[in-house]
């Protein structure tokens, strides 16, 4: 598979390693000669420091060969006119732009595409999605929702004085009225795969995965129970922390009847949402877009703004502003002043591992959402979805095991998988099993496994992807 990437920032930039990794033909353009030669010192493929929306340089590139045209410069009028240059010049390649103005956003979304581009993702929308999606789980982690069963995959830090630090995993497997996995730790920034024997260790952060219904049981049992979330409040409110108020349902149109209860339960909601914000003229717009809501016009920089106990007594804090490192201090700050909840968006994935330690509930990287949605779309065959684990060598694959497959009827415990791969589930028809070895996998079985980033490209010659 050829790809072409116009852009070597930090989306370009890891999006690639992950694909050479994979073992894919990858090619950049970067203008920047500085980043351009870094990045050269750094990856193992074509590095072309010039121009991105320049028909030349994308033939240069190999623009008739390519499968995929992917454009993530800072610039969304550089990214969709690249993109559409490449759609115009070749019939068969893809093309995927990274456009932060919703309207572009929403043009995509019609039935003809905009310029001939084949898929426009805003990358504010992406991790908007992902904090509500995480609020509606009770904010206690980032969540992995898997195709075709109600398993989840949440995170927890065990805290200090839990009593099951010490306990060895089978053990706790044992005690806890629920059936769960624990498929990987992280313990002092290294990752690790446990067995049955691997020990809770106090800050140890634990991968889990089990039916949702099951959480709040397995939570508790680790003595970190399940806040009930009614008050939010969202510091930096712009686009995405507008999106995420959109989200978790507080803006309505009161149109038609269906409309007119739609909008009493919102305005009933947007009573217990508080946005915060720097700028005076935002702050005239979200009192126009969010009417219910409390809006305060405030620097959360400003030590006289805690004083005022702007945020005790709300269950969640989201803090959403362009600064990573000021979200982080304010969902630190905020949990000390009393706050149960808080969820920070970060740019990174350095920092979303600086999140964890420091024992914020949940970090967004939108930089890693968005490298994880472009390659959910270019993965292909049987592969149904693959979710990161950020700062880890680790991902999570689902993908159908296929018709042809020479591992259909196979014991696990016979099958030569790469070092370090677990099948952690496996759907067959309606019925959700957590396998062991001797279990034979039949064609179209729905399989879950934990593998290395770089046995992908294996993974999906031995388990038949197309």
């Amino acid at each position: 598979m050829n790809i072409i990437i116009l852009g070597a920032g930090k989306v370009g930039f890891h999006l690639a390693r992950q694909l050479i990794l994979e073992d894919k033909q990858v090619t950049i353009i970067e203008r920047d000669s500085h980043r351009a030669k870094q990045v050269s010192n750094q990856l193992d493929c074509i590095i072309i420091n010039d121009e991105g929306n320049n028909l030349e340089v994308l033939k240069q590139a190999g623009l008739e060969k390519a499968d995929y045209f992917i454009s993530v410069t800072e610039s969304d009028e550089l990214n969709m006119i690249a993109c559409g240059l490449a759609a115009s010049s070749s019939n068969k390649i893809f093309t995927i732009a990274r456009v932060r103005n919703l309207d572009y956003s929403h043009s995509a979304m019609s039935s003809r595409s905009l310029m001939g581009i084949d898929l426009i993702i805003n990358p504010e929308i992406e991790a908007a999605r992902e904090i509500a999606k995480s609020v509606e789980h009770g904010a206690m982690s980032s969540v992995i929702q898997f195709s075709n069963t109600d398993l989840q995959m949440l995170n927890l830090t065990v805290p200090k004085d839990s009593n099951m630090v010490g306990k060895t995993l089978l053990q706790i497997n044992q005690a806890i009225d629920a059936v769960f996995l624990a498929p990987i730790f992280m313990r002092d920034s290294e990752y690790l795969i446990p067995d049955g024997n691997t020990e809770f260790e106090e800050n140890d952060l634990v991968y889990i995965i089990a039916a949702e219904k099951d959480f709040d049981t397995i939570f508790r049992s680790f003595d970190k129970p399940k806040v009930a979330i009614n008050k939010v409040a969202i510091v930096g409110c712009g686009n995405l922390g507008c999106y995420v108020a959109d989200y978790l349902g507080y803006s309505g149109e009161d149109t038609g009847l269906l409309g007119k209860l739609f909008h009493k339960f919102t305005k009933s909601r947007a009573k217990n949402l508080h946005l915060i914000d720097s700028d005076y003229e935002q702050c005239k717009y979200l009192s126009d877009r969010f009417p219910h809501a409390q809006v305060t016009h405030a620097d959360i920089t400003n030590e006289e703004i805690w004083e005022e106990e702007l945020l005790r007594g709300y269950d969640l804090v989201i803090t959403s502003t362009g600064n990573q490192e000021l979200n982080l201090i304010t969902s630190m700050y905020s949990k000390k002043v009393g706050v149960q909840k808080s969820i920070s968006l970060v740019r990174t994935r350095a920092y979303k591992q600086i999140a964890e330690s420091l024992g914020i509930d949940v970090s967004v990287s939108i930089n890693n959402v968005l490298v994880s949605t472009i390659l959910k779309v270019i993965r292909k065959g049987n592969i149904k979805s693959i979710h990161n684990i950020s700062g880890s060598p680790y991902e999570i694959i689902e993908f159908e095991l296929s018709q042809t497959s020479s591992l259909s009827y196979q014991q696990i415990k016979n099958l030569k998988l790469p070092k370090e791969t677990l099948i952690i589930h496996v759907t067959r028809g309606d019925a959700n099993m957590i396998p062991n070895g001797s279990m034979a996998l039949e064609p179209h079985d729905q399989i879950v496994l934990i593998a290395r980033k770089d046995a992908v490209k294996r993974l999906e010659s031995i388990f038949g992807v197309e």
